[in-house]
């Protein structure tokens, strides 16, 4: 009985209605007045704490300050997303770069501390060291006969110099070390390379963007169609800028190499539906 009595004493006391009021101090005019108790002072400060609690629970789940929380940047939306905008980012760093390196040479041109006809692109550059490349002695040439005879008599496979020549100038796909060279016997239509760390994919050609797939086996690969038929294929293990659709042009940035693990790089050339030796027509 005795904590019955103290509970029914305790809920009274809460209960209790306490007047605040709010007076003239000439007149002694009662102006404003409420009546609270405990319990409603109480209930009101927890059902503000309540509005509070369901208020920042909206901004944290609906709004970007959900990124400052410890461990929510480990959603795979988010790296996505920060993974394209670095790629962005460094593409337009090296845009900028190379438009100050063009300025300032530019610059230069201008104020006759460098001839015009002195300066040489880097493609200029590659055309010439191939044609200053000794030609094949008579002997190697009798040598190819021979070895053509044997090995391609019977082979189905079409190589690439049984078809008509690509008139093309192209851009280097990626920069780095041809590990597998083009194949077609042993089923290998491409070359595969070890990229440099923090090189860049680029478009051979002027083109469109046709195919972009991700592969079971962590590929990501983007099929370009270029004039006159002739197909590029890329295979990294690095997410595309570019989707299907999009319009490329040549030495445009298609993505980048972030890590040694996986600066894997794979090319493949095609023209009227067949595979091409991309090696024959691009200084790697």
């Amino acid at each position: 009985m005795g904590k019955m009595s103290n509970l029914k004493s305790f809920i009274q006391k809460l209960r209790f209605k306490y007047k605040l009021a709010i007076l003239n101090e000439n007149t002694l005019e009662e102006i404003w007045r409420i009546r609270l108790s405990k319990l409603s002072v109480i209930s009101f400060s927890f059902l503000v704490a309540v509005l509070y609690f369901f208020l920042i629970a909206f901004l944290i789940i609906k709004t970007p300050l959900r990124g400052f929380l410890p461990g929510y940047t480990e959603n795979v939306d988010l790296w996505n997303q920060l993974t394209i905008n670095s790629l962005v980012v460094d593409s337009i760093s090296e845009q900028v770069e190379l438009q100050t390196k063009y300025v300032a040479a530019l610059r230069s041109i201008v104020a006759g501390e460098i001839p015009v006809d002195s300066t040489m692109s880097a493609d200029s550059l590659r055309i010439v060291a191939k044609s200053q490349l000794p030609g094949p002695s008579e002997r190697e040439l009798a040598f190819r006969d021979s070895f053509e005879a044997v090995e391609f008599g019977s082979s189905a496979i079409t190589m690439s110099t049984q078809q008509e020549p690509i008139n093309y100038l192209m851009q280097q796909p990626a920069k780095g070390r041809v590990l597998e060279p083009y194949n077609p016997h042993m089923k290998i239509f491409g070359v595969t390379m070890q990229a440099e760390r923090n090189s860049n994919v680029v478009s051979i050609l002027d083109g469109v963007v046709i195919s972009s797939e991700y592969s079971l086996n962590n590929i990501y690969i983007m099929t370009i169609q270029h004039p006159d038929n002739i197909i590029s294929v890329y295979k990294t293990r690095q997410p595309y800028m570019l989707s299907v659709g999009d319009k490329v042009n040549a030495g445009q940035v298609l993505s980048t190499f972030r890590s040694n693990d996986e600066c894997y790089f794979e090319f493949q050339l095609w023209k009227d539906g067949v595979s091409m030796d991309p090696q024959v027509f691009i200084m790697f």
